[in-house]
């Protein structure tokens, strides 16, 4: 809990710093300190919970680095003072990288999911649920350069896909034309006087939007739903995934339809959602409650699923035939 705190008052004072010193504010020195104190209680807690064994001691890297490097903003001191201050943090990052590159070779191996594996290797550095989203964006990002490098041309994998009918397929071909008047929009009309570094994280902001959305819809097509061994294994994208033995199914049907958004979403309610707009919804009814995995983390359990196929009749019999008891 104190952990959790203490992380949580360091991102929201450095946010602050940066947001001061880009306004040219006397105040973001004052606000620095307020870092330096919070990062040094930081740093205290993770040592702490390394020398009882709790944390791995390779968490000390990043704050460490941060706090010598805030120091050396705060700092003016002698040429001599700069050097220790240049040599001490060039140190610590060269071990935070060669621990980075370290857990990533460890972590190669097994079957689980490319950002599964690298947020096991970062949480050797990191609190899990950063590691768990950098890994996340390091590999959206990834399948989204990778896609327009030519992963578009890929087949796709076995199963039962859910990307033919999505709504996101549609979407992105037309995704140059808005990138160019949402350009043109920005330095016309809303931005036309802004200052320069502005202009430059709005259009920066943009463009992570396309390319994040492009690796969205490259992981729909790269993760189909799966039937092996007696164990189903559904996926939203990146977003979300679920296994589930097939005998823990014991029904499965289409969702009722409604008249309005509200009713659907308070019957979506509390449901786990492995679906996405446009193609036919299924819902799985579970004999026990299962936890689907997000991007942070396991997600609360629930005995309802909300699956999305392109091929509902061919899901369906699939199921059916692997567990013809319990549905019949």
């Amino acid at each position: 809990m104190i952990s959790r705190l203490t992380g949580t008052a360091t991102l929201l004072v450095v946010v602050a710093v940066a947001v001061l010193r880009a306004l040219d504010r006397v105040s973001w020195q004052g606000v620095l300190a307020a870092v330096l104190g919070v990062l040094g209680v930081r740093i205290a807690v993770i040592a702490w919970g390394a020398a009882r064994r709790e944390l791995p001691w390779t968490r000390l890297l990043l704050p460490t680095i941060i706090l010598v490097e805030a120091v050396g903003v705060s700092w003016q001191g002698s040429a001599a003072l700069w050097q220790v201050r240049l040599g001490t943090a060039l140190a610590l990052e060269l071990a935070f990288i060669v621990v980075a590159i370290r857990e990533l070779r460890r972590s190669t191996a097994g079957d689980a999911p490319l950002e599964t594996r690298i947020a096991s290797a970062f949480e050797a550095l990191l609190p899990a649920r950063a590691a768990r989203l950098i890994a996340f964006e390091l590999v959206i990002m990834g399948s989204a350069l990778r896609f327009v490098a030519g992963g578009w041309r890929r087949a796709v994998p076995a199963g039962f896909t859910y990307h033919r009918e999505s709504g996101l397929r549609s979407f992105l071909p037309i995704l140059p034309l808005l990138v160019v008047g949402d350009v043109l929009l920005l330095e016309l009309v809303i931005l036309p006087h802004a200052s320069a570094w502005v202009r430059v994280v709005v259009h920066g902001v943009a463009i992570y939007g396309v390319i994040w959305m492009i690796g969205l819809y490259a992981s729909l097509r790269a993760r189909p739903h799966r039937l092996v061994d007696g164990r189903l294994t559904l996926h939203r994208g990146m977003l979300r995934s679920l296994v589930v033995p097939v005998d823990q199914i014991a029904a499965i049907d289409k969702p009722p339809s409604f008249s309005d958004d509200w009713k659907k979403r308070a019957y979506c309610k509390g449901a786990i959602r492995v679906d996405i707009a446009g193609p036919t919804v299924l819902e799985l009814t579970l004999r026990d409650a299962a936890r689907p995995l997000g991007v942070l983390g396991e997600g609360a359990p629930s005995t309802r699923v909300l699956v999305a196929v392109d091929d509902p009749t061919a899901f369906t019999a699939e199921l059916t035939r692997a567990i013809p008891l319990s549905l019949a």
